[in-house]
C-alpha cells in the first residue's frame, strides 16, 4: 500500500504549515507528516521553508536569542513541532516525520531530535553530502536524495547539467548510500523506479495534488506520495483499494 506524505501538514484542515495543520493531521492518524527545516545563526532549528523571512531577512543569519517575542512568534521552532506532534499522538504509534532539510551543516542534530522524541523518520534533502552525512553518521537513519530543484536563474550549461543529473541521477544515489529517493512526479520515470526496486531503495514521490495524478500515484509502485491534499489521497485509496479485487 503506498502511503500518504502530509505535505506541510496538509491544507484541509488549516493553513499548511501551522501548528493547527500539524497538530490536525496528527490527530487524524497521518502516517508521514512532511515538515521544512532549516537553521537559524546560532543554531536554533526552525520550521522555515523559504531561505528568507519577510521582514526578518534570510534564516542563516538571524540570531534567535536576539529576536523580540513576536518575532519569535512568527516562526515555529522544530521543538514546538515535534512538541505539537507529541500532543496530537502521544503513543508515537502513528505519525512519523518526513524531515525535509534545505540547508546543510544541521542534518545530525534534526535527525536526533526526531529519534530522540521515539518517532519514526526519514530524511529527504536534495543536498548530496547531507545524505552521505546522515547515512554515516547515523547509519540507521534512512535518508533519501531528493531529484529535481528550482531551475531559476541558472545559466543555459548549468540548466543542461541539472536536466542530466535529474534523468540519469544513479551514480548520485549510489555515491551518498541513499536509502532512497524523493523524486518530483514528472521525474519518476519507470527507468528510475526499476533501478531503486532492483536496489530494494524506497521511492517518494512529490508533490501530487491533481485527482488524475493521485490516482495513478496511488495505484503505483512507489512507497510514498506527497501531497497537500492528504484527507483527499486516503480517501482515493480507500475507494481504490474497495474497487479493486482481493484489496
Amino acid at each position: 500500500m503506498v502511503q500518504v506524505s502530509w505535505h506541510r501538514g496538509g491544507k484541509e484542515f488549516a493553513p499548511s504549515a501551522t501548528k493547527a495543520a500539524f497538530a490536525a493531521a496528527a490527530r487524524a492518524g497521518a502516517e508521514w507528516i512532511e515538515v521544512d527545516v532549516r537553521a537559524s545563526a546560532d543554531g536554533v532549528l526552525v520550521c522555515v521553508h523559504d531561505p528568507s523571512v519577510d521582514g526578518l531577512g534570510d534564516v542563516s543569519t538571524l540570531e534567535w536569542a536576539t529576536l523580540s517575542d513576536d518575532d519569535r512568534a512568527r516562526i515555529l521552532t522544530f521543538d514546538q513541532f515535534l512538541d505539537v506532534l507529541d500532543d496530537a499522538d502521544p503513543d508515537r504509534c502513528v505519525t512519523g516525520v518526513h524531515l525535509d532539510l534545505k540547508d546543510e551543516g544541521y542534518e545530525i542534530a534534526a535527525v536526533d531530535a526526531v529519534v530522540g522524541r521515539g518517532r519514526a523518520l526519514f530524511a529527504t534533502t536534495s543536498i548530496a553530502n547531507s545524505v552521505a552525512r546522515i547515512r554515516r553518521a547515523r547509519p540507521h537513519v534512512d535518508a533519501y536524495l531528493t531529484i529535481g530543484t528550482s531551475r531559476a536563474g541558472l545559466s543555459r550549461r548549468a540548466l543542461v547539467r541539472l536536466r542530466a543529473s535529474e534523468i540519469f541521477p544513479m551514480w548520485r544515489i549510489a555515491r551518498t548510500r541513499a536509502t532512497g529517493v524523493a523524486v518530483h512526479h514528472a521525474l519518476a520515470t519507470n527507468m528510475l523506479r526499476a533501478w531503486c526496486r532492483y536496489r530494494s531503495l524506497a521511492v517518494v514521490v512529490w508533490t501530487v495534488d491533481r485527482d488524475d495524478r493521485l490516482d495513478r500515484w496511488l495505484a503505483s509502485d512507489v512507497d510514498v506520495v506527497t501531497t497537500n491534499r492528504p484527507v483527499h489521497a486516503l480517501a482515493r485509496r480507500r475507494e481504490m483499494a474497495r474497487t479493486t479485487p482481493g484489496g
